[in-house]
């Protein structure tokens, strides 16, 4: 077998309730601006001091911060949970109290503004209610409509903005607790940067991926999860910085088949790509319009492969090498649009490759 799925066991199957505690939310808010002293994370909480304790010993236990000296800090994965989870909260905060010449308070009083609610709503009881207001109880209901979740009107029971707005924040900030604590040393180890703000703010619906780990006897047999994906692919959109020659014979099998390909490369790529799998192999692809090759004009941090049935997802590792080995692969559909979203960023910024070399013998020219 040349590759296997891994997933992180043994986790809180409703970690969104760890999470907001108020010990834990002040805690992740003080070690976002940097490393803390034991004493002051003590003082920022508010709660006794065994209570912080246990508060920081689960972090510990969940891979998001490092005990060091005396003092913690967060983790990769840790400034990347605390990050999701305040965007989150802010997000949330504007929602309920925005109104003209509104402007957001530091991040402490955001939390403060938004976390006794959600203290009860991440309770599996209020989140059903909330969810299906119309099936709580008296009492539930009673208090939802206290709170201004929900209001009657015609015998029914609907969402009103601000449950709206609470509910959102329960389906986000939970589905990226929930991914980047399953995937927690992937994305411990790998770098992020790069990554447009709206892949990262819809990174929950990677939540159903599997992370593949590819154990290769030789070069051609290490990629066998990663070729299946392509050879069934009734279209394909990719995006790389490398490339290898069985994957690309793969790709140029389901171009002859008539799948429609896009891929995007990087500006380095374009030449030893033309030589090697199109001049040197005789391959015309002006004779396929069903296949179209990209260059970036920005840095690609990522490798991407979408096709109509799968995500594949591969990242550079935190010392700046791209990593063969690891890929993030999904099925579900809210990963392939997610995919696709993140291709399509990337082809709103490259140019065709005819274009490219056309510019380039252009400015070669000119120089002369």
């Amino acid at each position: 077998m040349d590759a296997y799925e891994r997933s992180e066991a043994g986790l809180d199957p409703d970690p969104i309730r760890f999470y907001t505690t108020p010990v834990v939310v002040r805690l992740l808010v003080a070690l976002s601006g940097g490393a803390q002293h034991t004493h002051h994370l003590a003082a920022v909480t508010g709660c006794r001091w065994s209570e912080t304790e246990q508060a920081l010993g689960d972090l510990q236990r969940r891979w998001m911060v490092v005990h060091e000296a005396w003092s913690y800090r967060l983790t990769r994965s840790g400034y990347f949970l605390a990050n999701r989870l305040l965007t989150c909260a802010a997000r949330l905060f504007r929602a309920l109290y925005s109104k003209p010449g509104f402007s957001l308070p530091p991040m402490p009083l955001v939390v403060e503004g938004v976390l006794d609610d959600i203290g009860h709503l991440t309770t599996p009881c209020y989140r059903e209610a909330l969810q299906n207001p119309g099936d709580a109880g008296d009492e539930m209901k009673e208090w939802m409509i206290s709170r201004g979740y929900i209001s009657e009107a015609d015998g029914s029971l609907l969402l009103t903005r601000t449950g709206e707005a609470y509910l959102t924040f329960l389906d986000r900030c939970g589905r990226a607790i929930a991914t980047i604590e399953r995937f927690n040393s992937f994305f411990e180890s790998h770098s992020l940067s790069g990554i447009p703000d709206f892949a990262i703010k819809d990174i929950g619906d990677l939540m159903s991926s599997g992370l593949v780990l590819y154990l290769p006897t030789n070069s051609e047999q290490g990629f066998g999860y990663f070729l299946n994906i392509v050879g069934e692919a009734g279209s394909l959109h990719g995006v790389s910085t490398y490339s290898l020659p069985h994957i690309a014979e793969a790709i140029w099998k389901r171009v002859i088949a008539g799948a429609g390909v896009e891929l995007i490369i990087a500006p380095e790529l374009a030449e030893p790509l033309r030589q090697e799998e199109f001049v040197g192999r005789g391959r015309d692809a002006a004779a396929f319009p069903n296949f179209r090759l990209f260059v970036s004009t920005v840095p690609i941090t990522v490798g991407l492969t979408v096709t109509d049935r799968a995500l594949s997802l591969g990242l550079y590792l935190a010392d700046g090498t791209y990593d063969t080995v690891h890929d993030l692969v999904s099925r579900a559909p809210e990963a392939v649009q997610w995919g696709e979203r993140l291709f399509q960023y990337y082809k709103e910024q490259a140019v065709p490759i005819e274009d490219f070399f056309r510019d380039r013998e252009n400015t070669a020219g000119t120089r002369q």
